[in-house]
């Protein structure tokens, strides 16, 4: 080995927390002739950390933030923590390889690796433009605006900007739509004179005047019951639209369908049957809409072979990660209209991006040494201020108030983003949940806390957690500290929690049971993650187990977790095992989605044994066990996977981070996300600190696609000025 491939390996040996993906785009195009030595490995660090944050969800680095710093640095906690890592595994292989207890002797203490340390600015600019002077660099990488970008996703992202702009464009309906739409509005909406402003009216009206508009609203704030009257204004226009519901999961895909089904029955009596009964109920999964295979990047629809849809409505938007964009937008003919509805404020998609945030926000400055928003920056991101919510376009307030004479007159700006509206009064998630929700998504660590407190109860402020008599299932939210709670206590949640299933007399019993309660949590290892709680879990129930046929055993509820066509069974999708009439076990999906995260009302009682009398009967279908796709057992499942659910009640663990790299992924958003899986109740477990810094924590994913869209309406305007 030559000196210059020395050189080249005590480099990335210094760099810690990269990966073989990170070292081969640095090393395959980092050191070029068009740089000094000193500055090959400058480039090189940079493009590095590129494909570190866009393996982490970031389309681009933005060099003003990085110039200046040390990337990838170990610090002494990191250390210890990988470690105490290795400590671990090597107990665990002493016990099973080293009987007799032999002591080997300990690899000596490394020293820290201590990164790559990168020039001011104005020279780190100087590198990085040198660099693109390289006709291969410059093929595979772009810098525009203070942002370097892989030229995959920059094109993706200019790509996405340019279909939206041109599918917002605004456009008057017909004299005839329009008076087919006035004489529905007051069968769907209440049309009486009043001051409040109703954001679902005015969501519905602008989504009718663009080819493209975003719906953003929280739990609750009635984005299904906005849907349904969008369908019937659709309709309405024209009858023979083909409209077709998606969604980015199998769940999501399921709650859609069954939100539309049970809507549609509210308006029985106001609105036509034959329109209720032409209205599409039945959701797809966007891979199977665009025919994404798997481990393939082409779509069986592109813009070469386009969707045969009028229209397009994507549940859950918040899930879309930038490709998944870009593959939608190809795939849509140009006179399509695509509808986004979702909760910005939820976990972005876990592939890179965050589309739906930056379809919704304006840009806000963020502070990158604490990652955090300020709460009067965060409420205005939240609630997209006046441009998502006050004022639009004058064509665009013109037909607003000719369908909703009865509302208030939206202020003029013609520069706002009428593409986005979103919906603020809720409709059914009020109270107590709602109020620690809302303090949440303003950052507001001290007002959740706080909001928290009004209902607590004194078992809460306890260490006999256990000993308790009293239901720990409350409505509400309730904070138990971390500190406090220990393996007996967490025992007694478990029995409470999941003793219903197994006490329940048929499969449709135990499947509404299950949907009662679910654990959440941040994280997947340790004790407090995903996979010590289900073990927890089956030690706390173990004892009710009547059945066992391999590895499965009767009341064992279980997630699909890979899409399988041939079983209908999608990602995500829970059921339970349980015998049928001959004492053989199967696994027991809903025939159908209405079952799953079936509404129940939480008035009635607070016993899970209740849940029966509260739900629909619902038809099921069995599964032969040795027909059951890749599933894990679901007591427990991270934040992440319960997107798209709701529950009952929600136990949401946020255990003390054990690094400083792990309390970086504790977020907002998480906290968030959980909490309003819950329609009832939600228990969190965690201590004040690790709750408050979770709440002032944003998970902030670096993007231009807003800017990139502002760039494009700009453009848009001064092309119309020049022809003028």
């Amino acid at each position: 080995m030559n000196n210059k491939q020395n050189f080249v390996s005590s480099f990335f040996d210094n760099l810690f927390g990269i990966e073989a993906i990170d070292k081969f785009v640095a090393k395959e195009f980092g050191f070029i002739d068009e740089l000094a030595q000193e500055e090959r490995f400058i480039w090189a660090g940079v493009l590095a950390y590129l494909s570190y944050m866009q393996r982490n969800g970031h389309s681009c680095i933005y060099l003003k933030e990085v110039a200046g710093t040390t990337l990838f640095k170990e610090t002494d906690t990191e250390q210890a923590a990988g470690l105490t890592a290795q400590v671990r595994e090597s107990e665990s292989a002493s016990s099973m390889h080293n009987p007799q207890g032999v002591i080997y002797q300990q690899e000596p203490e490394q020293a820290l690796k201590t990164g790559l340390e990168l020039p001011q600015l104005t020279p780190l600019l100087k590198i990085v433009k040198s660099a693109l002077g390289n006709e291969q660099v410059a093929q595979l990488f772009v810098y525009e605006n203070g942002r370097l970008y892989s030229r995959r996703y920059y094109e993706f992202e200019q790509e996405v900007a340019r279909d939206i702009v041109k599918r917002a464009a605004l456009t008057p309906l017909t004299e005839d739509a329009n008076d087919k739409v006035k004489q529905l509005w007051p069968a769907i909406f209440p049309t009486e004179t009043t001051d409040q402003q109703d954001w679902q009216q005015i969501a519905v009206a602008k989504s009718l005047m663009q080819g493209f508009c975003v719906i953003n609203g929280g739990p609750g704030t009635g984005k299904t019951y906005t849907v349904l009257r969008l369908l019937l204004a659709l309709q309405a226009c024209d009858k023979d639209l083909n409209i077709v519901l998606a969604a980015p999961t199998g769940k999501a895909q399921q709650r859609m369908t069954e939100s539309i089904v049970n809507s549609i029955e509210g308006l029985r009596g106001k609105v036509d049957d034959a329109a209720l009964d032409n209205v599409p109920t039945d959701a797809v999964t966007l891979h199977r809409l665009l025919g994404l295979r798997e481990y393939g990047v082409s779509t069986k629809y592109n813009h070469h072979n386009q969707l045969a849809a009028d229209v397009l409505i994507v549940d859950e938007a918040s899930m879309v990660d930038l490709a998944l964009m870009t593959r939608i937008v190809r795939a849509l003919p140009n006179h399509a209209r695509l509808y986004f509805i979702g909760d910005a404020d939820q976990l972005p998609a876990v592939e890179l991006g965050n589309v739906l945030e930056q379809l919704v926000s304006d840009t806000t400055s963020f502070d990158t040494e604490k990652n955090v928003l300020s709460s009067s920056e965060s409420s205005s991101l939240s609630d997209n201020g006046p441009l998502s919510l006050g004022g639009v376009p004058s064509l665009m307030r013109q037909h607003i108030a000719t369908l909703c004479p009865h509302l208030p007159m939206l202020p003029v700006n013609e520069q706002a983003k009428s593409y986005v509206a979103t919906l603020q009064a809720p409709q059914r998630f009020k109270g107590q949940v709602a109020k620690v929700a809302t303090a949440i998504q303003k950052g507001d660590a001290g007002g959740a806390i706080a909001a928290i407190a009004e209902g607590g109860d004194e078992s809460s402020k306890t260490a006999t957690l256990a000993a308790t008599t009293k239901s720990r299932l409350k409505k509400g939210v309730h904070l138990w500290s971390e500190d406090k709670v220990g393996s007996r206590d967490l025992h007694e949640l478990a029995k409470e929690s999941f003793f219903p299933i197994f006490d329940a007399d048929s499969a449709e019993e135990a499947l509404n049971r299950l949907n009662y309660v679910r654990w959440l949590t941040p994280v997947r290892k340790g004790a407090m993650g995903v996979e010590g709680l289900n073990s927890l879990v089956f030690d706390a129930i173990k004892h009710k187990i009547k059945k066992r046929e391999g590895h499965f055993y009767q009341g064992q509820p279980i997630m699909i977790v890979k899409n399988h066509h041939p079983q209908r069974l999608s990602n995500g999708e829970v059921g339970v095992i349980w015998p049928d009439s001959t004492g053989k076990l199967y696994a027991w999906f809903y025939q159908d989605a209405k079952g799953a995260d079936q509404q129940t009302s939480s008035d009635k009682g607070e016993n899970a044994t209740d849940v029966q009398s509260q739900m629909q009967k619902q038809a099921l279908r069995s599964i032969s066990l040795s027909r059951v796709p890749q599933f894990e057992t679901v007591y427990a499942m991270t934040i992440h996977k319960s997107q798209g659910s709701e529950f009952n009640h929600v136990v949401l663990i946020l255990p003390k981070p054990d690094s400083e790299k792990a309390a970086n992924l504790f977020h907002r958003g998480l906290v968030y996300t959980g909490l309003t899986r819950a329609k009832g109740g939600c228990l969190i477990i965690s201590d004040n600190t690790t709750f408050s810094h979770m709440v002032q924590r944003v998970d902030k994913r670096y993007s231009g696609l807003s800017e990139a869209i502002s760039q494009c309406l700009e453009d848009k305007v001064g092309e119309v000025t020049e022809t003028e």
